[in-house]
């Protein structure tokens, strides 16, 4: 059995994004396509705020892994609230965790590994000092002191 979806209050950064009708698919709900872009702009959104745009930023961020449950359908029209929290830093890595919010009801939660790459060699690179505070800044609520 799944853990219970994750409560608003745990993710101290938001993005909202609006449902389409492109976005649904044969069965009449939102396709499993639109809700990974949904938790792509959550994270993009993220990474900007940290680290400013890409153009700007000493590093590059890549994903490495993404999981997504799907713990209910969601139909059109609407808005998706994405909430999203850093739950671990690593040397040159970070862990994201998503959920999305419907109506004020969780139907997906994500995970995903983002990397840092150095921009000219395209390898694995320390996170930069101010960048690592700033996402550490973003630890779900329950674990900030």
């Amino acid at each position: 059995m799944p853990p219970p979806p994750p409560a608003p209050a745990r993710f101290p950064f938001w993005t909202e994004e609006k449902l389409r009708i492109a976005d649904t698919d044969m069965n009449g709900h939102v396709n499993n396509g639109a809700i990974g872009a949904f938790c792509e702009a959550g994270r993009v959104e993220v990474m900007r705020a940290v680290a400013g745009p890409p153009e700007d930023s000493p590093v590059r961020m890549v994903v490495a892994r993404v999981e997504i449950d799907y713990r209910a359908e969601i139909h059109f029209p609407g808005q998706v609230r994405i909430g999203t929290a850093v739950t671990r830093l690593g040397e040159s890595s970070l862990t994201v965790e998503q959920g999305l919010f419907h109506g004020g009801a969780c139907f997906a939660t994500s995970r995903a590994v983002m990397v840092m790459l150095d921009p000219a060699a395209r390898r694995p690179t320390p996170i930069p000092a101010a960048l690592r505070e700033g996402f550490a800044a973003l630890a779900p609520a329950e674990e900030i002191a």
